[in-house]
């Protein structure tokens, strides 16, 4: 990167911008951006000015790596393993780390250990809402235009699905996210990957900011973590029969505001509380967004390749069952998905509802007959059974807690531009 070239990142990055309403909704695509505004100016406001905002000092840390005068993408991703040792870093990276180890004041680890455990009390569940979270995000085209620029669209879906719920794992597991240990440096890396995105669609992909936005934006980070890792989850939950107490919401929604702060968000977009993170929400149903075209792809391929099933057989005989089952499970999960998503939205997108969606009706009653013998002791107290859950779902993820190694990312600079929700 020239000098002149990084002078312009660098100014691009600390810029303020102020979107007016007709260009945010032509953006968004949102047909009645300024009746949800009249409801919540302020917040439709800073999502507004947000869409034009990208993470200044994760962009600094890839635009100084391609300057020539940062260090590489794969001493990068290795020093947010031993952050401490940073004293000859240069001055991106070594301000970015700083600010990623400096606590906000109003971080809670305790709190954010007892969301971690509430969340994993029924983690198994919860992983699975990962597919609704996908689906979430595909209405939006500040979602599905990266994919499309960097040939993303389609191409493997499995290892997406794998590696965000890894991720989310990672990130919600008790204890994970303090600094230094893996779901923390996974959430950095997958930040500077996004930065990554960014550049390479500003240098090389003929991005079009003034009518899309800033690709991977504050507002669509906001409302990736809000409303499709927290709210959506726990609206799930609750249609499954899942009861939460108000000190559980409150701890989970702590948990997910410090992943989004650790993420780059911007503090005064993260949730103070759930009811901040159910307006956030609120708001974000309100739009009345039209899919994109390739809304309908991504969820096709999601349908067709973002799952498999593993009984444990051997590799062949677990194969002939992933092929006999995959059209039940297919229709079943089209059918259970179309129930938390509006029916025009679910109509563009090609999702089709049919009655098998009442199974999560008929599952409640199983549900909550665990829910009762768990209030009466008999799962083992309640961290027992947040571990039982985690280490089911990660032997299914062929995730070891006590060895992560992760390597997804090493080949980023590279032009393999992996992406995760």
């Amino acid at each position: 990167m020239t000098d002149a070239h990084l002078k312009d990142t660098l100014y691009f990055m600390t810029s303020v911008w102020t979107v007016s309403p007709e260009r945010a909704a032509a953006i968004t695509g949102a047909r009645n951006w300024t009746d949800v505004r009249a409801e919540h100016p302020d917040a439709v406001d800073a999502m507004a000015d947000g869409l034009m905002l990208g993470d200044a000092a994760a962009d600094a840390v890839i635009a100084e790596m391609y300057s020539g005068r940062g260090w590489a993408w794969s001493d990068i991703t290795a020093a947010l393993d031993s952050p401490s040792e940073i004293s000859d870093a240069p001055p991106a990276l070594r301000h970015f780390l700083e600010v990623a180890t400096d606590l906000p004041s109003w971080f809670d680890p305790a709190l954010a250990r007892a969301g971690a455990e509430a969340w994993w009390r029924f983690g198994s569940l919860q992983s699975s809402t990962l597919y609704q979270s996908l689906i979430y995000g595909y209405r939006a085209r500040g979602f599905t235009r990266p994919l499309v620029a960097t040939g993303r669209l389609t191409e493997g879906t499995w290892d997406r699905v794998v590696a965000t719920g890894r991720w989310v794992t990672l990130a919600t597991a008790p204890g994970m996210m303090d600094p230094g240990e893996p779901g923390w440096s996974e959430t950095l890396r997958i930040r500077l990957v996004h930065a990554m995105v960014r550049h390479h669609l500003h240098m090389h992909g003929h991005w079009d900011d003034e009518h899309w936005g800033v690709p991977i934006n504050q507002t669509y980070s906001q409302l990736t973590i809000t409303a499709g890792f927290l709210v959506l989850p726990l609206r799930v939950a609750k249609d499954f029969g899942i009861h939460y107490t108000r000190a559980d919401m409150e701890a989970m929604t702590h948990l997910w505001r410090w992943v989004g702060w650790v993420m780059g968000i911007e503090e005064h977009r993260l949730p103070r509380n759930f009811g901040d993170a159910r307006r956030t929400d609120r708001i974000a149903q309100d739009f009345r967004l039209e899919p994109p075209p390739e809304s309908r792809e991504l969820v096709k391929a999601l349908l067709d390749d973002g799952y498999r099933t593993n009984l444990g057989l051997p590799g062949p005989l677990n194969d002939i069952v992933h092929v006999l089952s995959r059209p039940f499970l297919r229709t079943l999960f089209e059918s259970v998905s179309a129930r938390w998503v509006d029916d025009e939205v679910a109509t563009a997108m090609g999702l089709r509802s049919t009655p098998m969606h009442h199974l999560v009706t008929l599952a409640r009653p199983a549900i909550r007959s665990r829910e009762i013998a768990r209030w009466f002791g008999l799962l083992g107290s309640e961290h027992a059974v947040a571990r039982r859950e985690l280490r089911f779902v990660t032997s299914r993820l062929g995730l070891d807690l006590r060895r992560i190694a992760s390597n997804r990312y090493d080949s980023a600079d590279k032009g393999h531009l992996e992406t995760v929700a």
